[in-house]
């Protein structure tokens, strides 16, 4: 199924939201008890290949990049798309062009053909055996 415009910005501004409401939560301190905020880890007690993105985006946004490599570097990746996408979207808003759909079709064309997957397997991968060797 091909996402419209509308329904690919809105997903996109949606997910956004829910990104920067889960930072405020995670920064408030005691907000989560014992739990922290990770549903794979508090079940199989092992860390997912995205434990530490929330730590990654938040020492990025303080500008600790070093810090936000450290805890996860997709972390780095997230926190460039939460700035980067709510801005494309409101400029191409105001444009009235379609300047992010294009490049999320690109995008997706490109990561559908088997190198560029396979690649992208195997740093989720590597980045989770980092995660592993480092949280447990």
């Amino acid at each position: 199924m091909r996402l419209s415009r509308g329904r690919l910005y809105t997903l996109l501004l949606l997910l956004s939201a829910c990104g920067y409401l889960w930072l405020f939560a995670s920064s408030s301190s005691g907000f989560w008890g014992d739990w922290g905020g990770c549903w794979f880890r508090y079940l199989f007690h092992i860390p997912c290949p995205s434990c530490g993105n929330t730590r990654a985006v938040l020492a990025a946004f303080h500008g600790q990049w070093v810090e936000a490599f450290y805890y996860n570097p997709l972390g780095l990746l997230l926190a460039a798309l939460m700035v980067v996408v709510p801005l494309w979207i409101l400029a191409d808003l105001l444009r009235g062009s379609s300047s992010l759909l294009r490049a999320y079709r690109a995008t997706e064309r490109i990561l559908r053909r088997r190198p560029y997957a396979v690649t992208g397997i195997v740093a989720i991968l590597i980045n989770w055996i980092w995660n592993l060797v480092k949280y447990t």
